[in-house]
């Protein structure tokens, strides 16, 4: 039943993350190539988290930890490279 309750939780608090995300992104990322924003679960995986892929440290640093009600959890990923 407990997981039946936070599915239902996260379903219906889906359209107010994803309205977050979307302003986190507009804010944060619009014309910047070096992240990326999504929608994921936090890392308990009982509510929402704004994700970011950032290429370096300094890019992670000018990031908030929170964006509204949500954490903001950032990875840092590394510059691409062609194989």
């Amino acid at each position: 039943m407990v997981m039946v309750d936070r599915r239902e939780k996260l379903l219906a608090s889906k359209p107010a993350a994803q309205a977050a995300k979307d302003a986190f992104a507009e804010k944060y990322a619009a014309g910047r190539s070096d992240l990326a924003v999504g929608l994921g679960l936090n890392h308990t995986g009982d509510d929402w988290a704004v994700t970011v892929l950032v290429e370096t440290p300094s890019a992670a640093k000018a990031l908030p930890d929170h964006y509204g009600d949500y954490p903001v959890e950032v990875r840092i990923t590394g510059q691409p490279r062609a194989h």
